[in-house]
């Protein structure tokens, strides 16, 4: 770049900054929450200070505007999009089997919780490694074989053993 446009180039940044309260102010009339104008103000202000072109722009207020009209029909066209796609979630017919967290419940999932963890405990101290290698820290069968030396195939029945033992316990 020339020094002519690297002066044209702070020049629009100036600009741009100077006018940072009427973009904010264009949004804050447009938009309820204090919060959303100043991301939005924010988000085009840097979006027009990024064009690589900016040095082109003749009336840079106006474009400043455009770009702010622009960023809020295209937040219009998402908005619009979104309840779409929640009345499709509402149209689900599994999406209403989601239960209420009651007190009942939530005393019912300790209760059992604690079962899980007796059994764990009585369980041989090899079978809850492997069980707790696979179910609580992701491990596969195969680096669960490798940790401990043992087979693969072993691994798989000292799992199957502890779930049905959780099985039997919980039922």
């Amino acid at each position: 770049m020339s020094a002519r446009s690297d002066e044209r180039v702070e020049e629009l940044g100036r600009l741009i900054e100077s006018r940072r309260t009427a973009i904010f102010a264009f949004f804050r009339r447009r938009l309820r929450d204090v919060g959303d104008a100043e991301d939005a103000t924010q988000e085009v202000l840097a979006n027009v200070l990024r064009r690589s072109d900016l040095s082109e722009v003749r009336n840079v207020e106006a474009y400043l505007f455009q770009a702010a009209a622009n960023h809020l029909r295209d937040r219009a066209r998402r908005a619009a999009a979104r309840p779409r796609l929640e009345s499709e979630a509402a149209n689900d017919a599994y999406a209403n089997y989601a239960d209420e967290i009651t007190p009942e419940r939530d005393l019912l999932g300790r209760e059992a919780y604690q079962r899980v963890i007796e059994t764990l405990r009585e369980l041989p101290e090899r079978s809850r490694t492997i069980f707790i290698l696979n179910r609580y820290e992701d491990m596969s069968g195969r680096q669960i074989a490798q940790r401990l030396g043992i087979s693969q195939r072993a691994v798989e029945k000292h799992i199957s053993r502890v779930l049905a033992t959780l099985r039997e316990r919980l039922s």
